[in-house]
């Protein structure tokens, strides 16, 4: 895996980075920490849990670790993967959250990672390698 890691472009490199930080949400979430904080207030684990944050922090969290390992091992659906955790954590949960409007900002977002991902000469090799 290193080697494919190496091997890969910079801004891939950094999205796979990326994916793989983001697996802390579900640590984050799962291991009691008392740290947890819902529009700038402190709230307990079961708060969180009730909320729809610690799901949706833990959804994240494991999308983010199965697109960066899919990413590192270049598997065939690696950049699908990891379109749909930036779909999940960019786009998907603004309406719920009375923001929809937030949503013009993940999918351009969304829309530039795909063009990368799928069209890029250099990005396309690393996997067709």
């Amino acid at each position: 895996m290193w080697t494919n890691f190496w091997a890969m472009p910079k801004l891939l490199r950094l999205m796979t980075v990326h994916a793989l930080a983001c697996a802390m949400f579900f640590v984050m979430s799962v291991v009691p920490n008392g740290s947890f904080a819902i529009d700038g207030h402190p709230v307990s684990q079961a708060q969180w849990w009730s909320s729809g944050a610690g799901p949706l922090a833990s959804l994240l969290g494991l999308l983010g670790l199965a697109s960066g390992a899919a990413l590192l091992i270049k598997s065939k659906r690696a950049r699908l993967l990891y379109l749909a955790f930036l779909v999940a954590g960019l786009v998907a949960p603004y309406p719920f959250l009375g923001n929809p409007w937030l949503c013009l900002i993940g999918v351009p977002l969304v829309v530039v990672a795909g063009l990368y991902l799928y069209k890029v000469r250099v990005t396309v090799s690393y996997f067709e390698r």
